[in-house]
C-alpha cells in the first residue's frame, strides 16, 4: 500500500467559511464534522452493481463543496473466504487503497466502514468469529496508515444482533482492533439500526479515541417515502415541519448530546437523509433542521448520501441537487456572500 500526502487539503478551507455555530461544532475533538456517505458502491456485492462507482472526480467535488470527510460503505464480507482464515481478496484491498488515497489527495478524512453484513445480523453466533477475523485483517493492513483513516466497526446492528449479543461482539471487535491500532479513532454505536435508543443501551469501553454514532431518520414515514428498494414503502406525499415535529427533533438531539456527555465520548451523526421521492423543498427543510440541530449541540454529521437514493448529487445530470446542498451548507454560503474576497 502507498499513502499519498494530500495535495489540496486547503481547498475546502478557502470556500468553507464558518459561522459561530459551525465553529463550535468544529472544536469537537473527533475530526469528521461535515461528512457525506459514499453509498451503493463498495457496499454492493460488486462495485457498480447498485448503480454507482466511486470516482476521483467525485471526491474532488466533495472536498470543494466543503465536506471534510467521507464515510466509505464497504461490504468486506462479500470479498473474503467463507471459511477459516476468512482471507480478504488482495485485489479488493487494493481498490480500497485507491479510494483512500484519492480522498486524502483532496484533504478528506476517510471512515472505513463494515456495511451490509446481512449474515452477521441474522446469525451472529456463526458470523461473529468471521467478522472478528475480517477486522483483524483490516486492522493489521492499516496499522501504519495515516491517522486520518478512521474505523467504523459495524453499521446498524439489527435483527438477532441486539442487546447482549451486540454488546459482546462489539467488545470483542473493539479489543481485536486495539491490539494493532491503539491510537486510531474508532466509531461504534448501539443496536436497533444505530438508533438513539440503541445508543442508550450500548456500554462503550473506556477509550479516549472512541466516538459514538447514531443515525437519524425520524419520522420514518417521511424520510423513507417512496423508497424503491422496500416492499410496502411509505407512500410519497407526506409533509414535515410542524411545531410538534420540530420539537421532537430537538428532543432527540438533546438525548444524543446528553448520552455523549454522560459517556465522556464525542457523539457523531453517522447518517441522516430523506429519499429523492420526497418533495424537494420539504426534504431541504428537514435536512437543514437536522443539520442545524446537530451543529447546535456540537455534533458532527454525515449526510446520507452522495449519489444514491438519498443523494445530494445527481450522477445523471452531473450536478448538485442544489436545495439539499444549500441545506447542508447555507452557513458557508451566507458567510461567502458577506465576505466575497
Amino acid at each position: 500500500m502507498f499513502w499519498k500526502r494530500p495535495l489540496l487539503a486547503t481547498l475546502a478551507l478557502l470556500i468553507n467559511a464558518c459561522t459561530p455555530e459551525q465553529t463550535r461544532a468544529q472544536v469537537a475533538e473527533f475530526p469528521p464534522q461535515r461528512c457525506v456517505n459514499l453509498a451503493n458502491a463498495l457496499n454492493a456485492p460488486n462495485e457498480g452493481e447498485w448503480g454507482y462507482v466511486i470516482r476521483e472526480a467525485d471526491l474532488q467535488r466533495i472536498a470543494l463543496a466543503g465536506f471534510d470527510s467521507v464515510r466509505v460503505l464497504i461490504a468486506w464480507q462479500s470479498h473474503a473466504l467463507n471459511a477459516v482464515p476468512y482471507t480478504i481478496d488482495p485485489a479488493f484491498f487494493a481498490r480500497i487503497d485507491e479510494v483512500i488515497n484519492q480522498a486524502r489527495r483532496y484533504g478528506l478524512t476517510v471512515i472505513v466502514d463494515m456495511h451490509s453484513y446481512e449474515g452477521l445480523y441474522s446469525d451472529p453466533r456463526t458470523h461473529g468469529p468471521r467478522a472478528i477475523a475480517l477486522w483483524d485483517q483490516i486492522a493489521h493492513y492499516y496499522a501504519k496508515a495515516p491517522a486520518d483513516i478512521i474505523f467504523e466497526l459495524l453499521n446498524e446492528p439489527q435483527e438477532n444482533l441486539q442487546g447482549a449479543a451486540w454488546q459482546d461482539l462489539a467488545d470483542r471487535l473493539w479489543a481485536q482492533v486495539r491490539r494493532t491500532n491503539p491510537h486510531r479513532w474508532i466509531i461504534m454505536g448501539g443496536d436497533n439500526w444505530n438508533s438513539i435508543d440503541g445508543l442508550a443501551r450500548y456500554k462503550p469501553p473506556h477509550d479516549p479515541r472512541l466516538a459514538l454514532t447514531f443515525h437519524y431518520y425520524d419520522p420514518y414515514k417521511f424520510t423513507h417515502q417512496g423508497a424503491t428498494w422496500f416492499e410496502d414503502a411509505p407512500p410519497a406525499g407526506r409533509p414535515w415541519g410542524s411545531k410538534k415535529e420540530k420539537q421532537h427533533l430537538a428532543h432527540e438531539f438533546d438525548r444524543a448530546a446528553a448520552l455523549g456527555r454522560a459517556s465522556g465520548h464525542p457523539v457523531w451523526l453517522g447518517e441522516f437523509g430523506a429519499t429523492k421521492a420526497t418533495n424537494i423543498q420539504t426534504r431541504a427543510l428537514w435536512t437543514r433542521e437536522v443539520r442545524r440541530a446537530a451543529e447546535k449541540r456540537g455534533i458532527g454529521w454525515c449526510s446520507f448520501d452522495f449519489a444514491a437514493e438519498f443523494g445530494v448529487y445527481s450522477p445523471k445530470r452531473q450536478n448538485w441537487i442544489w436545495p439539499i446542498r444549500r441545506a447542508l451548507f447555507d452557513h458557508a454560503a451566507l458567510a461567502l456572500r458577506a465576505n466575497p474576497d
